[in-house]
């Protein structure tokens, strides 16, 4: 069975919808190939040192930092019911291409999976900055991969179209929002959904 998350590293929901996938996925115990299709929420996002994700909701909400990580505790309390630890104090905004770029790299050696996951997790629990190059690399050496092939990766653009070719998809298939979960080319799921809807789609793909 093959399953396409379309989400992008900063989308609170996609890291959220992505876990339950991965809870559905080990109760039915279906062998499952697994591909992200590259969704950015903010392409233009400086690709410069990134902004702390709470400032920016500061301004465009206009409320104190304070304020605004106060308004992220339900959310906060949300992820940790999955096993998600979401830290909005240290929490950085990125552009994310370079990720979505070495996450494709990574699907060549069959580690998709688990750099979907390094790179939620780098922006969500570890405060890294995805527009770091050693931070994009610790996620890298952290899933066995060879840091100097990512660099090359990353020197010559690769992967950059492919990226761009998702984003273009994701339009023409009408993906405004994240995540979205095809399944077999056939069953679309949107948003942070139950384990159980994605357990009864297994079984009418099979």
């Amino acid at each position: 069975m093959k399953v396409q998350l379309y989400a992008d590293f900063t989308c609170p929901f996609s890291y959220m919808g992505k876990r339950r996938l991965d809870q559905a996925i080990e109760q039915s115990g279906e062998a499952v190939e697994f591909e992200l299709k590259a969704f950015q929420l903010t392409p233009d996002a400086s690709t410069e040192k990134s902004t702390p994700t709470v400032d920016l909701l500061a301004k465009k909400f206009g409320r104190t930092r304070e304020e605004t990580l106060e308004t992220t505790k339900g959310l906060r309390a949300q992820a940790a019911e999955m096993g998600l630890q979401y830290n909005y104090d240290t929490m950085k905004a990125p552009n994310t291409k370079k990720a979505h770029q070495l996450t494709k790299w990574a699907a060549t050696f069959g580690k998709s999976q688990e750099a979907t996951e390094g790179f939620f997790r780098a922006i969500f629990t570890e405060g890294k900055d995805l527009n770091l190059e050693q931070d994009l690399l610790s996620v890298v050496e952290a899933i066995g991969l060879d840091t100097d092939q990512a660099k090359q990766v990353l020197v010559n653009g690769e992967y950059a179209d492919a990226v761009d070719q998702d984003r273009m998809e994701a339009g023409h298939e009408g993906i405004r929002s994240v995540p979205v979960f095809v399944i077999d080319d056939k069953y679309m799921i949107t948003g942070v959904q139950p384990i159980e809807l994605f357990l009864q789609t297994f079984a009418k793909a099979k």
